[in-house]
């Protein structure tokens, strides 16, 4: 149970009046409400799950050995804090909390289910508990099997044993009811708000001492089980049996009756059940406890085997990793209309206050959805990948095109800015798809396609949600969606919508350096991508100059850095999201601005953990997590830690420099390093002492204190779902030998990749030598579709890489008589076509097969 260090004066009076002389079986209503505040638990998961069918609707998570937030009927809804055992000998002699004992085990003797068996026990006080926990796949229960087991000689009559439940009904543990009720002659602990309710139901009786059930609900820090037992006079003693306890954080407790038994272990289940009524939850858990629960076990296996045989193995590569990455990710995924949560949990819970951030990250965030949907996508899971696109067009997005910054399960925005990212990443992951998911919501991505082309490419906030500007990784997204969305338009005869996007995508592309890439910073030799130009568009011109920004990455802008990071030239602040255009096809990983920007990011953010491998900070100055002291983040005087996120990242861009996918390998082994011991990717593990980027502002100090150990994971979240998905889709990489995920439509366009030509179609490599002016790009159109029709927006670019030879690639029909001519679009959007006798056309004859090369010169 979750406990504030500090009493109030109000509840240290309440102890005092209600403690200082324990009254033996003290009934009725439990008085001394609220109790004390609520919060969450820690959001480092050692287990969850939930049953791989429809019909439940019940999500869970535990801490250690002990069951932390249980989610009911959505993934935004968490209706309590912990369930755990407290054990005591009949002798009185201590009360051992479970969730605080050292030794605990979480593991899963079926590596391809969601069925976990958690384990702790203190032999210097002879005990051992052992529990089995599943989801009843028939009706919202959580089951928990649990044998309790005497050691050194004891045997069970030596102890007490009494269960302890902290509920926070309905997203928060204000306000709550609890109740002891009887139904179908049990005693349920019952626990109630608006209309969610839970029930507790064991398969042993209660204690029962001189004719009074021995259980009780109480509120917390004045009369709850755990103050029974351990506060106040702490005569480690079952005093109070309150039947109810109104509109307060409430907590429940139960002593189990062995029965007399004089075994060495006992076995018994525990059932949560849930319901819209305190009537149906009781009904709910009842009928569990009724039914065969070796079966639902069973069912409950099997169905995740299921799920598990209709994955990709990722010719035979993928591991237990990838497998729980997977099952992890749809355990994520609302049943109720296909939305995905960032993590099952609320960053340092255990002191977040549940009535300030109730948010926690049990919200859904387009950007972290497009992620991890579209690594289930990489797994062979695109059942649940279609389902995502589904909740984002239909539910999440707003009548305007928009997506918020993120929304609760039902769509309402919980925090409402703008990233211009999240507004791109649908559509890309609706394209990746196919045209039966991204035909029938045409209408849908053109809203966002247009809301894109109407606000971007600056964003109100960039991919880590704090600064506005020119971002990289932001740009990188937003031109994806753009030719994404390109396709699709075409795809359903909207040529004039695809020649608007793809005019836009191009000169984003042909401009993000201009806009992000400085030649005068003062890291490493001075030429690299900065984490965003902090600037406003320049709103002049009336060509594409309107997107420009109004200063350069050149200029000495200052920005402030959210979390209490300071305020700092633009240019002193580096982070990995340039990899971003890279990932999307926008650039070449051996592009100019790439490779110098590789050895800054390292110099200045990487570091190498001993035994584990390669990690880098979010950015330079970041406040986002512990304190120096390991005391949990507070908003102000944090330290951003490493993340396992960008070990993936860096991978896949090794991949894609090298088309081999053993580049990737050392990667892969450092995100399992950086893995929990269950297997969970954490968002953040603690650094090795450093000063991060020293000289610069006086350097950055992110001190990993004693007993923190370097590339273990933080008290942040693990797992948290974008970075389950990147170790999927780092894996798939390495096993294809190329970046599994990049926009195919998106780096062929920019000559990053080539497309194999469909059956009628051959492939023509496009050489054609031209002088330009900086500003002027040169492209080729001509009479057939795969050209544009003439259509100076719908050319094909050609890339200056190799400048004055510009290349490409493009899929031609076969056996086809083709008329080309190539064009320059000078930097205000006009177009200067190439200088031919009679203003004439080129032609081409395209074989039946194989490829055609054409070798042009231009003149103007």
């Amino acid at each position: 149970m979750n406990r504030r260090i500090t009493l109030t004066v109000v509840a240290a009076s309440l102890m005092a009046a209600f403690l200082t002389v324990p009254q033996a079986f003290a009934s009725g209503a439990a008085p001394g409400g609220p109790g004390l505040g609520s919060s969450w638990a820690p959001a480092q998961k050692s287990l969850l799950g939930t049953s791989a069918s429809n019909t439940s609707r019940v999500y869970f998570t535990g801490y250690r050995s002990i069951i932390t937030e249980v989610f009911y009927p959505t993934l935004d809804n968490p209706n309590n804090v912990d369930l755990q055992f407290l054990v005591g000998d009949t002798a009185k002699t201590f009360v051992d909390e479970e969730k605080v004992q050292a030794a605990y085990t979480a593991t899963r003797a079926d590596k391809r289910s969601m069925t976990w068996t958690a384990s702790t026990a203190n032999s210097g006080h002879n005990w051992q508990l052992s529990k089995t926990i599943f989801v009843d796949p028939t009706r919202n229960t959580l089951i928990q099997r649990t044998t309790f087991t005497a050691l050194n000689g004891k045997n069970v009559s030596n102890f007490n044993l009494y269960l302890l439940h902290n509920p926070s009904m309905n997203d928060a543990g204000s306000g709550d009811t609890a109740k002891t009720l009887v139904s179908g002659g049990r005693t349920l602990l019952v626990a109630s708000k608006s209309s969610r309710a839970s029930a507790i139901g064991v398969s042993l009786p209660w204690q029962n001492v001189a004719g009074t059930t021995m259980a009780s609900v109480g509120f917390v820090g004045v009369n709850d089980g755990w103050t029974d037992l351990l506060g106040g006079a702490s005569d480690k003693t079952m005093d109070y049996t309150y039947d109810t306890a109104s509109n307060g954080n409430v907590a429940q407790m139960g002593w189990i009756n062995f029965g007399g038994s004089t075994a060495t272990s006992i076995s018994f289940d525990v059932a949560v059940g849930f319901g819209a009524t305190e009537t149906e939850a009781m009904n709910t858990a009842n009928a569990t406890l009724a039914d065969n629960i070796s079966t639902l076990g069973t069912t409950y296996d099997n169905e995740w085997h299921a799920y598990n045989n209709t994955l990709s193995t990722q010719g035979g590569t993928a591991d237990d990793q990838y497998y729980l990455a997977a099952m992890s990710l749809k355990s994520i995924q609302d049943k109720s209309n296909g939305a995905m949560i960032a993590g099952m949990g609320t960053p340092w819970g255990e002191t977040a206050d549940d009535t300030v951030n109730t948010g926690g990250y049990h919200l859904v965030w387009a950007r972290d959805l497009f992620k991890f949907a579209n690594s289930l996508i990489t797994a062979g899971d695109t059942a649940s990948a279609s389902s995502a696109v589904g909740f984002l067009f239909n539910v999440q997005q707003q009548a305007s095109g928009r997506f918020p910054q993120n929304s609760q399960i039902n769509g309402t925005p919980y925090w409402n800015g703008t990233q211009m990212d999240e507004q791109a990443m649908p559509i890309l992951l609706a394209y990746r798809l196919g045209p039966a998911v991204y035909n029938p919501i045409w209408p849908k991505i053109k809203l966002a396609a247009d809301y894109i082309v109407a606000n971007g490419p600056w964003t109100q906030q960039e991919r880590w949600e704090e600064t506005s500007g020119y971002s990289p990784s932001t740009i990188a997204a937003e031109i994806a969606g753009l030719v994404a969305a390109a396709k699709i338009a075409i795809a359903n005869n909207d040529s004039t919508s695809a020649a608007t996007y793809l005019r836009t995508a191009d000169y984003w592309q042909q401009n993000v350096a201009g806009w992000t890439f400085t030649n005068t910073g003062p890291l490493g030799n001075g030429k690299y991508y900065i984490r965003i130009n902090p600037t406003g568009k320049s709103g002049t011109g009336s060509g594409p100059q309107i997107y420009n920004p109004a200063s350069g990455p050149d200029a000495a802008s200052i920005y402030t850095i959210g979390n209490g990071g300071g305020s700092h030239d633009q240019r002193k602040i580096i982070d990995g999201g340039f990899l971003e255009l890279v990932r999307m096809g926008i650039k070449s990983p051996n592009d100019s601005t790439i490779v110098s920007t590789i050895p800054v990011y390292d110099g200045a953010i990487k570091q190498t953990v001993s035994g584990k491998g390669d990690a880098w900070f979010r950015y330079n100055f970041d406040g986002y997590g512990e304190q120096n002291d390991g005391a949990n983040y507070n908003g102000s005087s944090g330290r951003g830690r490493l993340w396992p996120i960008f070990t993936a990242e860096r991978g896949m861009y090794e991949i894609a420099k090298s088309g081999l996918g053993s580049s990737g390998s050392t990667f892969l082994s450092a995100v399992k390093a950086f893995s929990t011991p269950e297997g969970f990717v954490s968002e953040q593990v603690w650094n090795n002492t450093a000063s991060v980027t020293p000289g610069i502002d006086g350097g950055w100090q992110a001190t990993t204190p004693a007993p923190y150990v370097p590339g273990s994971p933080t008290k942040s979240i693990a797992p948290l779902s974008w970075a389950m998905g990147e170790y999927i889709n780092l894996l798939a990489s390495i096993n294809a030998s190329s970046v599994i995920d990049i926009p195919q439509p998106v780096c062929a366009r920019y000559n990053n990749c080539a497309i194999a030509p469909s059956a009628g179609q051959v492939q023509a490599a496009v050489n054609v030598t031209a002088n330009t002016f900086p500003g002027q790009w040169v492209y080729v159109t001509g009479s057939v579709p795969e050209l544009g029709s003439w259509n100076t927006d719908l050319g094909t670019p050609v890339d200056p890489a190799s400048y004055p030879a510009w290349t490409n690639k493009v899929n031609l029909p076969a056996s086809s008589g083709i008329a080309y001519k190539y064009y320059r679009k000078n930097s205000d959007g006009s177009v200067t076509w190439e200088n031919l006798p009679n203003n004439g056309n080129r032609a081409l004859n395209t074989p039946a097969s194989g490829t055609v090369t054409l070798s042009d010169k231009v003149s103007w």
